[in-house]
């Protein structure tokens, strides 16, 4: 009798998003963040609604699926890449550029100040969404999504129309 692997599902899940991210980009280009975004929107709208009814698997595959997504898609911030879905890349980026700032090998806190604002956003993202799982468990996905609506938002917006 082979022993259950449950690693893999989830994996294939993120493979299978990573495949369909890189294809967006070819076929869609610009359009690629706004479609992906739209798709974690729907993924996370059907969880949520049918979360009560599916195994906890199918939740699990669609998160999988939709990190895998964002994390392709969203590589870079100010030309420097970044993780969108795990802070310990992001973490290492902030703490290198202030070391590199106090030794004096570079002259700006702008990338790492950009690092450690994307490591506040994730903390403070990761202790909202506790605290809506044990108190709102229902409405927890809702919280996200309402974040994605803005995302989805910003991603229609042409870099030539923002008003800085």
């Amino acid at each position: 009798m082979v022993a259950r692997r449950p690693f893999f599902s989830p994996i294939a899940a993120f493979a299978v998003g990573i495949v369909i991210a890189a294809w967006l980009r070819r076929a869609r280009g610009d359009r690629a963040s706004s479609i992906s975004t739209l798709v974690e929107i729907l993924l996370q709208v059907a969880v949520g609604i049918l979360h009560k009814r599916l195994p906890d698997l199918a939740g699990t595959l669609g998160i999988s699926f939709v990190a895998a997504m964002q994390s392709a898609i969203f590589t870079k911030v100010e030309g420097t890449v970044y993780s969108s879905v795990m802070i310990t890349g992001n973490l290492r980026q902030a703490i290198e550029g202030l070391f590199a700032l106090v030794s004096r090998q570079r002259a700006s806190l702008r990338q790492p100040g950009i690092f450690a604002a994307l490591c506040a956003a994730f903390g403070t993202g990761a202790a909202i969404g506790a605290y809506a799982t044990k108190n709102i468990p229902d409405l927890a996905l809702g919280l996200p999504v309402l974040a994605l609506l803005v995302v989805l938002f910003r991603c229609d917006i042409r870099p030539n129309e923002e008003r800085i």
